[in-house]
Formats: structure tokens, C-alpha cells, sequence
């Protein structure tokens, strides 16, 4: 029984993780409010927002429906899927020189 306390230690590392991802700039929090929300948006349950659902998204964000799905849809469908939306975030940098030639 020497040993237990060894075996919790990386357990309890291995829960801890990064912590919760903190915005940094207001393109990113709505990006992350983005993620957050999509279930939200998602008013008709089929894991895509469209023009429709993405209204709630322009009262937050400021940029209208089309905006936002120019940016996040990539396979040309005029919807977003989460899959989509989580790739989106990873083009930060990217939405965030949109912003500045927006504004």
C-alpha cells in the first residue's frame, strides 16, 4: 500500500487540465460565445445554424448572419456545423483582422 499515493498523483494531474479558456479580445470571447451557444442557436436540433438561428449570434456580436457564416462555413453548405464552429476558432488571427477592417 506503499504505492497508492503514487497512483492518485497522476490521476488527479491528468484531471486538472488547462483550466477554462479565458477571452483575450472581443473577437475571441464571441467566438467562444459562438461554441458555447450552439446547441442554444440550434433552434431546429439539426447540428447546423443557419441564417435564421444565427440572429441571436448578430444581437451579441454585431456582424449579421451572413457574415458569420461567410467566415465559418467551409464546405459551402450556408450553414455552420460545431465542427466548423470549432475549426473557426482556430482561425483567430484571421477573424480578428476582419474585425479591424470592419470597424
Amino acid at each position: 500500500m506503499k504505492f497508492a499515493p503514487l497512483l492518485v498523483l497522476p490521476l488527479i494531474a491528468a484531471c486538472s487540465g488547462p483550466g477554462p479558456i479565458v477571452p483575450e479580445t472581443k473577437v475571441e470571447k464571441q467566438m467562444i460565445g459562438l461554441l458555447e451557444k450552439f446547441d442554444r442557436y440550434d433552434l431546429n436540433g439539426d447540428g447546423e445554424l443557419d441564417s435564421g438561428e444565427l440572429v441571436a449570434a448578430q444581437k451579441s456580436t454585431g456582424h449579421p448572419p451572413s457574415e458569420i457564416i461567410d467566415f465559418y462555413d467551409r464546405d459551402k453548405s450556408r450553414t455552420i456545423s460545431l465542427r466548423e464552429a470549432q475549426r473557426g476558432f482556430k482561425r483567430l488571427d484571421e477573424a480578428e483582422q476582419r474585425a479591424d477592417h470592419t470597424h
